[in-house]
């Protein structure tokens, strides 16, 4: 998502990075002392520290110009979190031959017996794992339910 092409004031470029794995695990328990990363200033070093090797490879980067570096950083600590599974995302385990199969019968839940899931894990496989595409899950769930409770007639 385009985050510099929202409207007036709310527009901004943004720099998204997914990390995952080890790299994810790292950068949470560098984050693990500061129970508010986006606030820190030690947490926005570390993160500047980690990320500098790709934003400096932007063109027309310069190191010497104030307006080139990144004025914050947020970033999830999720693989510190008991609560969050000690992670953020569903994968699919090495092996596995049909994955999709299985994303399709989350997607579709057990609307007979009143549970629908929705989330990263369930959406269309455009969005798989993303934010839009919980988003999207979500829409659809609701769409879902208001069928199911023939509430539909604005829900199409």
């Amino acid at each position: 998502m385009n985050l510099a092409a929202l409207p007036g004031p709310t527009a901004h470029p943004t720099l998204l990075f997914y990390t995952y794995g080890p790299t994810s695990q790292h950068l949470a328990s560098l984050l693990s002392a500061y129970p508010s990363p986006v606030a820190s200033p030690a947490a926005y070093d570390i993160l500047s520290s980690f990320f500098h090797p790709y934003f400096s490879r932007l063109p027309n980067y310069s190191p010497d110009d104030p307006a080139h570096q990144p004025s914050r950083f947020l970033a999830t600590a999720w693989a510190n979190d008991e609560l969050a599974g000690y992670g953020s995302y569903c994968n699919f385990q090495v092996g596995l031959e049909a994955g999709n199969e299985d994303i399709e019968v989350m997607r579709r839940g057990l609307p007979g017996r009143g549970v629908w899931l929705a989330g990263e894990h369930t959406a269309p496989f455009v969005a798989l794992g993303t934010v839009t595409g919980a988003y999207w899950a979500g829409e659809g769930v609701a769409r879902r339910i208001l069928r199911a409770w023939e509430l539909d007639s604005k829900a199409s």
